[in-house]
């Protein structure tokens, strides 16, 4: 194993560098909702999720298993996981979805929110960043802890109250319960796609500057070898052409954008780094069969 050494600095006598892994946690949002329908016949987006149901009633379906949401558990699912949604014996549409709730607050009577066979639902989605976010598809369940408890207790406390803005504290518990849970996964879920220094610099700079120019000469550029050199070692290494990954990566900025912002397609299209917003609605439509128009109407913040 290779040591780094460093002019030790004051007040620390070790000439050792210590390297540690960075990644980027990106709150998109965290929200407490009433459910009476929560129908989808498929959902899946490029960044992490967690859900809490504060009573049984809705379950998860992945890869032909049912995950009921019941309020001893957490549910965790990865990025780019493909799967379905039902509450109570409700059919699932063999397209689209149907969805009935709106946010959780202290007027609202819960007994009565019962009575109406709703759920309460607490859900956060999230970004660790290269490479963290590309781990592979699935569904985890956590046993709901005393520990988890008290911090699902400081998160749905403040959005009883306000959902637009967080306070130190409140968003501290977000965080934590994120860590936390991330914790519990397997070590060899975050095993890298790839362990050439050249790739892994060039995925960080793609997902640093979507919108900038990520032609291959630049990304060549970047890992320090000749154009077609690198194409042909991304390829191998990654699976896919270098400019077929950067399309995909703009695509699930996009999602991030249409989703979980106020963005109007053009300046969605122009953070993706696309040309214009026809090219931006055509790759969109390509990749996802859906309308960017159509995605922000079904998906877009509420």
């Amino acid at each position: 194993m290779k040591v780094h050494n460093k002019v030790p600095d004051k007040g620390d006598p070790s000439d050792i560098l210590q390297l540690f892994p960075k990644y980027n946690l990106q709150i998109h949002c965290c929200r407490y909702w009433w459910l009476q329908q929560w129908e989808f016949n498929e959902l899946s987006f490029p960044y992490w999720r967690i859900y809490h149901n504060s009573y049984q009633g809705a379950v998860v379906i992945y890869e032909g298993r049912e995950y009921a949401l019941t309020p001893d558990k957490i549910v965790m699912i990865a990025p780019n996981t493909s799967y379905a949604t039902r509450m109570h014996d409700h059919a699932i549409p063999d397209f689209g979805y149907t969805l009935k709730g709106g946010r959780v607050n202290a007027s609202l009577s819960e007994k009565q929110l019962l009575t109406e066979q709703c759920i309460l639902h607490l859900f956060i989605h999230f970004n660790l960043g290269m490479p963290y976010d590309n781990v592979s598809p699935g569904v985890f369940i956590f046993k709901l802890t005393e520990h988890l408890k008290e911090k699902l207790l400081i998160i749905k406390r403040h959005l009883n109250y306000e959902h637009a803005r967080f306070s130190f504290y409140s968003g501290i518990a977000i965080q934590s319960l994120i860590t936390d849970l991330i914790m519990e996964l397997p070590q060899d879920s975050w095993e890298l796609i790839t362990n050439d220094s050249r790739i892994l610099d060039v995925l960080s700079f793609i997902e640093n500057n979507i919108s900038n120019d990520l032609s291959n000469p630049a990304l060549a550029d970047k890992a320090m070898l000749a154009t077609n050199a690198f194409t042909r070692l991304f390829t191998d290494e990654i699976g896919v052409p270098p400019q077929k990954y950067v399309k995909k990566k703009r695509i699930d900025k996009a999602c991030v954008l249409l989703h979980h912002s106020n963005l109007s397609i053009d300046e969605v299209a122009v953070q993706s780094g696309f040309a214009d917003r026809y090219h931006f609605s055509r790759i969109f439509k390509q990749i996802t069969n859906v309308s960017p128009a159509r995605y922000k109407k079904e998906y877009g913040m509420k």
